[in-house]
C-alpha cells in the first residue's frame, strides 16, 4: 500500500501526464507545421534564384543576338564575308570586338562562310577554315533554316551564351556571323542579388563534345562555369546529382554546413538536355532554430507547471473546526 505521499504522487502524476501528452502532440503538430513553412520558404528562396538567373540568361541572348544582328547588317562586313577576305573581315572587327571583350563580357566573336567553315574567329583569329558542320548544331540550323538562332551551347571555346545572325543580301546568302557572352559574370551577379553559389555543369555524354580535360570534373560531371568550383565538387562527390529535365530541391549537407539547394535543367539552344544547373544558398539556424528551440521549452515548462499545480492540488486539505 502507497503512503500518502505516494497516493499524491500518483494522483497528480497521471494528469499532468495527460497534459504532457497533450503538449507533446501539440508541440510535435507545430514543430511539423514550421518544417514545411520552412521547406516552403526554402523552395521560394531557390525559385527566386533560378527565375533571376534564368532571366538573366534570356537577357543575354537577346543581347547576343543583337550584337550579331548589328555586325551582319554592315555593308561592308556583308562584302568582306562575301568575298571571303580575312584580313578586311579582322580590320573592320578589330576596335569593337576588343571594346566587347572589355565592356560587354563578349567571349566569342566570329564568322562562318555558307559552307559550314569558320572563316575568322576573333577570339582566336590564327584557328580557321575548320569545317564546323559536325559540332557546332547552331550554324547548322542557321544555315538550313535561313534564320537566326539564339541560346546556350558548347563549342571549342567553352560555353556560352550565343547569338547566331545571317549575312546576306535580300535573297543572297553569304554565311553567318555569331557573338557569344560568357556565362561567369552572369551568375557572379546573381550571387551577389541572392547570396547564393550556382554551378553550370555539363555531362559530356550529353553534349556530344569533347569538354576541356582541364574543367574540374566529377561523377562524369564537368564544371563549366561557377561561383566556387571547389563547393560544387564536393557536392558532386558527396551526392551524384545526374542531369535530369525536372526541378528539384532539397537540402545538401557539404561538410559543417546546411544549404538550400536546387537544380534545374541546362537545356541548349535547340531544347536538348545537355546538364544542369546547381543553386545553393546557405541556411543559418537563426530564425527556424530559435523557434523550435523556444517551443520546446515552453513545452518542458508547461509540463513541469502541470505537474507542480495538479500536486499542489492534490494535498488534503485541512478539516475547518
Amino acid at each position: 500500500m502507497l503512503p500518502p505521499f505516494g497516493r499524491r504522487l500518483l494522483g497528480a502524476g497521471l494528469p499532468a501526464l495527460l497534459l504532457a501528452c497533450i503538449l507533446g502532440a501539440m508541440l510535435w503538430h507545430q514543430h511539423r507545421s514550421v518544417e514545411q513553412v520552412a521547406s516552403r520558404s526554402r523552395e521560394e528562396q531557390m525559385r527566386l534564384v533560378g527565375t533571376l538567373l534564368g532571366s538573366s540568361f534570356d537577357q543575354a541572348a537577346r543581347f547576343s543576338l543583337s550584337l550579331a544582328e548589328s555586325f551582319a547588317r554592315n555593308a561592308e562586313v556583308r562584302d568582306a564575308l562575301a568575298a571571303e577576305d580575312r584580313t578586311r573581315l579582322q580590320a573592320l572587327s578589330r576596335d569593337a570586338y576588343q571594346y566587347l571583350s572589355r565592356q560587354a563580357n563578349v567571349q566569342i566573336f566570329g564568322f562562318h562562310d555558307k559552307e559550314l567553315r569558320y572563316l575568322l574567329r576573333m577570339h582566336r583569329p590564327d584557328q580557321h577554315g575548320d569545317d564546323i558542320s559536325a559540332f557546332r548544331a547552331m550554324i547548322v540550323a542557321a544555315n538550313r533554316l535561313r534564320r537566326a538562332q539564339t541560346g546556350i551551347e558548347i563549342g571549342i571555346a567553352g560555353i556560352g551564351i550565343r547569338g547566331v545572325a545571317l549575312v546576306q543580301r535580300g535573297a543572297e546568302f553569304f554565311g553567318t556571323m555569331e557573338v557569344g557572352l560568357d556565362l561567369r559574370p552572369l551568375i557572379e551577379l546573381v550571387k551577389t542579388a541572392t547570396n547564393s553559389e550556382i554551378a553550370i555543369v555539363a555531362a559530356a555524354s550529353l553534349t556530344g563534345v569533347a569538354l576541356d580535360p582541364k574543367l574540374p570534373a566529377a561523377s562524369g560531371l564537368s564544371i563549366m562555369a561557377s561561383t566556387d568550383d571547389q563547393l560544387f565538387l564536393d557536392l558532386l562527390r558527396a551526392r551524384g546529382t545526374q542531369p535530369q529535365r525536372d526541378i528539384e530541391f532539397g537540402r545538401r549537407q557539404i561538410g559543417e554546413r546546411s544549404y538550400a539547394f536546387m537544380s534545374q535543367p541546362l537545356v541548349d539552344f535547340s531544347g536538348k538536355l545537355v546538364g544542369t544547373v546547381l543553386m545553393l544558398k546557405e541556411e543559418t539556424r537563426s530564425d527556424w532554430g530559435r523557434l523550435n528551440t523556444e517551443l520546446w521549452v515552453i513545452a518542458l515548462c508547461g509540463g513541469i507547471l502541470a505537474f507542480v499545480g495538479f500536486l499542489v492540488l492534490s494535498r488534503p486539505r485541512r478539516a475547518v473546526a
